[in-house]
């Protein structure tokens, strides 16, 4: 898909002025963020925001409506660092050791979940995004973060973080805008990056079996063995038990012995992550005529020792000067969950899940 020239024309006329002042005017000196209410609480809804400090991040935001609770950091990112059941444990991963921190040159892994673009690129999909935000609060039960300006991929990212009113769901909306003078190509590529110890299920399609041209795609990457015990693939589920992953030992020529990713072309816009009993369920739209990237993977799985990300991508995308791609995603947690390993039973009980979930 190219960028429609009259959608720019309109972004840019109704969108301009915000645009400008928010790059001017709202856009933090080093080490400030944008000022905000210490809480906020939306009285038509059980959401409130608060902000507090976070693993040494002073402006950090928690949303929370009883039901499910989510912290987004606005001393660098945007990232989300943490999504739980009210009282319970952070299912992301944060690493320890970069946390708090913020103004390093280089990008850091830090845990937690990010916005990239892709292709993979060290040029474009690594740029470092260790600096404060700018935060907004929308309606009282809505947070919206916006990123620096990214000179070396031409972009700027901006994401929307919302709780429904009575489910256990995080509403993510994620932007990517051009703010270079040329036509850019990219994908939005969604990357939480979760805690050890659990599985990670992804669906597989089946089509006409009759069609010549009904082809599915696995994808390994060039460090992934086939006969890693961390997988178990079946006919329409694909399954990554953490537990199964040796410790991190000698490395490789660039990667370690503990490493592997695998990417599918599932048309079925889910992905789920199971830990201690809680279900990790990411619902995500899929685009069937898109040109997705790595050979047309929707969903990548990488895992290593310390931790799996459980990745969604969206299609290739041509976006002219000022126009922007937009990545809808919901997440929803839920409790008390068993998934067995035999694949029709674990398929039974993902898409009783599933059922309930549809993205709008």
């Amino acid at each position: 898909m190219r960028g429609d020239p009259t959608r720019a024309r309109r972004l840019r006329e109704h969108g301009g002025f915000l645009a400008v002042l928010a790059c001017m005017v709202l856009m933090p000196r080093p080490g400030l963020a944008a000022a905000a209410p210490h809480e906020q609480t939306n009285t038509m809804t059980r959401t409130h925001i608060t902000k507090e400090s976070f693993h040494g991040w002073p402006n950090t935001y928690r949303l929370s409506n009883g039901l499910i609770e989510t912290r987004v950091v606005t001393d660098v990112g945007p990232r989300i660092m943490d999504v739980r059941l009210p009282g319970g444990p952070n299912l992301l991963y944060l690493r320890q050791s970069e946390a708090g921190g913020g103004g390093e040159p280089q990008w850091v892994q830090r845990g937690g979940w990010r916005l990239w673009v892709a292709p993979e690129r060290r040029e474009t999909t690594y740029v470092p995004d260790n600096v404060p935000c700018v935060v907004e609060q929308l309606g009282g039960s809505t947070l919206r973060v916006t990123g620096a300006v990214e000179p070396a991929s031409g972009i700027r990212k901006q994401i929307e973080v919302a709780l429904d009113e009575t489910q256990p769901r995080v509403r993510l909306t994620s932007r990517i805008r051009n703010v270079s003078d040329h036509p850019l190509t990219y994908a939005a590529w969604s990357l939480p990056v979760l805690r050890p110890g659990g599985r990670a299920f992804v669906p597989l399609d089946i089509g006409p079996l009759t069609a010549f041209d009904a082809i599915r795609r696995l994808i390994l990457w060039s460090y992934t063995e086939i006969d890693d015990p961390r997988y178990r693939f079946g006919n329409r589920l694909v399954q990554v038990d953490h537990t199964r992953i040796g410790p991190a030992a000698a490395p490789r020529p660039g990667r370690g012995d503990d490493e592997s990713k695998i990417g599918v072309d599932s048309s079925q816009g889910w992905a789920a992550y199971l830990l201690d009993g809680v279900l990790f369920l990411k619902r995500f739209p899929h685009v069937a005529a898109g040109a997705y990237p790595d050979g047309g993977a929707t969903i990548e799985v990488y895992s290593s020792h310390e931790f799996l990300e459980l990745e969604n991508l969206g299609p290739l995308t041509t976006i002219g000067p000022g126009d922007e791609i937009v990545l809808r995603e919901d997440w929803w947690l839920f409790a008390g969950v068993t998934v067995p390993e035999a694949e029709a039973d674990a398929l039974a009980v993902l898409q009783a899940h599933v059922g309930r979930t549809a993205l709008p």
